[in-house]
């Protein structure tokens, strides 16, 4: 690609022009981001023990998928979300389990990429697919996922993250009321009693919410 482009600079400005949109790659469509980074997202996790060049290089590109992902749900400074682009994006990142994986994988992020998760799966939780909210529906089938969330907040490199998460989440009735009635609400009134202050408090507007 550097030889195409240094072979492209000394043509005349007009034919230069042309000839770039011939090398210019293809979009991708959001459901192709999406499997893109479902697949790293499976080759992180089973790699997760190994720290080899391959592996970082992999995390790299991962983290610029999940800024990507980002920026077609919320928008950025040149355009704003599109409504059918964040349909397409949700219903592929439900239909293979791409949440899961992004969750068990956060500890595993830097911490620009945590922080983008985050928006990505809070945003997820309230884009509607076919007038619907299947993110809802995903919960539902996949309640464990609660389990992992509400742990969370025994890692204080993750908690802040994890709780973010979980708040969104519980903004579902249906899921809410699967965590009042579950075993992991009393693990609430030990998380209020955890010494780090923006853990507890974290911890505190996720209870309230609840």
């Amino acid at each position: 690609m550097a030889i195409c482009s240094a072979w492209l600079s000394v043509l005349p400005k007009g034919k230069r022009k042309r000839l770039k949109g011939i090398f210019k790659s293809k979009p991708r469509t959001p459901a192709e981001i999406v499997r893109q980074t479902r697949d790293l997202l499976v080759y992180i996790d089973m790699k997760s023990n190994t720290h080899d060049g391959k592996r970082e290089e992999k995390i790299a590109e991962l983290c610029k998928l999940i800024r990507e992902l980002k920026s077609l749900l919320y928008g950025d400074s040149e355009a704003e979300p599109v409504p059918e682009v964040c349909a397409q994006l949700t219903k592929e990142f439900f239909r293979e389990n791409t949440l899961r994986l992004l969750i068990i994988c956060l500890p595993k992020l830097n911490l620009e990429a945590q922080k983008d998760a985050t928006q990505v799966v809070a945003n997820l939780q309230r884009q509607p697919v076919h007038s619907r909210l299947i993110a809802s529906d995903y919960l539902e089938a996949n309640k464990d996922l609660l389990g992992i969330l509400i742990s969370g907040y025994n890692n204080m490199d993750i908690a802040l993250h994890y709780g973010a998460m979980l708040r969104e989440c519980i903004r579902h009735q249906s899921i809410a009321r699967s965590v009042l009635e579950s075993e992991h609400m009393k693990k609430f009134f030990d998380y209020l009693q955890l010494p780090n202050f923006d853990i507890a408090s974290d911890v505190f507007a996720t209870f309230r919410v609840n």
